[in-house]
């Protein structure tokens, strides 16, 4: 699973104020699965913490899908079916959905409608 941006603020939020919330119960839910992030998604945390060790020791936690030239290629691909059908969405999106595309893996969101006209893309919300 590729948790976008949206997850990981709620799960850090949650571990800040040391309770359990939705997002804990989330992963507990699916303990069997492997939680991930793109490279995109890892950039776009690292303006919500104030040191970089602590964004490190973060993100370190979970497995980094990488943004490649097969990313890259699969993102510019939605983009031009996007844009052909007028659906507009946002570039970190594109490349969110891109990544887990290519490592056929399920985009785990609150933010179903940043997503949801992504053709091939597999969506769980939390």
């Amino acid at each position: 699973m590729i948790f976008d941006s949206t997850f990981f603020v709620a799960l850090h939020r949650e571990l800040q104020r040391g309770a359990s919330g939705p997002a804990q119960i989330f992963f507990q839910q699916h303990a069997d699965e492997v939680p991930g992030m793109s490279e995109i998604t890892r950039g776009e945390l690292a303006r919500g913490f104030t040191s970089r060790a602590a964004w490190t020791d973060f993100c370190d936690r979970f497995v980094s899908f990488p943004f490649n030239d097969a990313v890259a290629w699969r993102a510019a691909v939605i983009f031009t079916d996007l844009r052909r059908r007028g659906v507009p969405t946002a570039e970190h999106d594109l490349w969110i959905a891109a990544t887990a595309i290519e490592a056929g893996e399920t985009v785990v969101t609150r933010n179903l409608k940043h997503f949801r006209e992504i053709r091939g893309l597999k969506l769980v919300a939390h």
